[in-house]
């Protein structure tokens, strides 16, 4: 009988964790995994694993990555501290760091529009959409390969600001395919998930201490920074 192969790829790893004070605890997501439950009951979801490692049924995910992000995501452990744990969330700042392909006119520049949801992808519309604003600074780029390294600061944190933002301006995210980042002709290897990592995230917690979270881009990510040089990451 021939052995069936499981539908979706286990976690081998523990989730990492990377901060927990008080009612708050951050984790590094791995790429590849949704972080809430699906329509389909036997895929794995970051929410239920960490729930189930850290034993901690109540634990509320703050916000949100795309199944193919990676880096920091922030969860209250309390259901009474909800409203503050928010609170913290929507004063934090949030820096992603993406490799597009494409190397922008400006070093320093800010993308806006209004976006609306569709389906599987956002649009930008003059009307009925909500407002979206990323601010990004170049850190490096490789004329030879086409490529750019960028730290994308959220200013609105919408469903794939980033994402339509840096593919508006013609320089999408490396393997982006829904925002048009798989088509680089070949010079750099086409990686198996678009290229963008929650990198750093600062914010005030309930005790008044400023705290920095920062999480290394991961195995998948690293092969590309060797195209660039004098990278001075985000701090």
């Amino acid at each position: 009988m021939k052995e069936r192969k499981p539908k979706f790829q286990a976690i081998e790893h523990p989730i990492h964790k990377l901060y927990e004070k008080g009612f708050l605890l951050a984790v590094e997501k791995p790429a590849g995994i949704p972080v809430h439950a699906t329509f389909d009951p036997n895929r794995p979801n970051l929410e239920d694993l960490v729930r189930k490692q850290e034993k901690e049924p109540d634990l509320r995910l703050l916000h949100r990555l795309d199944r193919d992000t990676s880096g920091i995501l922030l969860f209250c452990k309390e259901p009474s501290k909800n409203k503050e744990a928010d609170a913290i969330l929507a004063d934090s700042e949030k820096t992603y760091l993406a490799i597009s392909v494409g190397i922008p006119t400006e070093k320093e520049f800010r993308v806006e529009c209004f976006l609306k949801d569709g389906k599987g992808k956002v649009s930008s519309v003059r009307s009925g959409g909500k407002k979206a604003i990323t601010d990004f600074t170049l850190l490096s780029y490789s004329k030879e390969k086409n490529i750019s390294l960028l730290a994308a600061k959220l200013v609105t944190g919408r469903r794939h600001q980033i994402r339509f933002h840096l593919s508006s301006i013609g320089t999408p995210i490396l393997g982006d395919e829904t925002y048009g980042g798989s088509s680089v002709k070949n010079l750099v290897p086409i990686p198996k998930r678009f290229l963008l990592h929650s990198y750093l995230l600062k914010f005030k917690n309930e005790f008044e201490e400023e705290v920095k979270l920062i999480s290394e881009p991961p195995s998948d990510f690293q092969p590309y920074l060797r195209f660039f040089s004098g990278i001075r990451f985000p701090e």
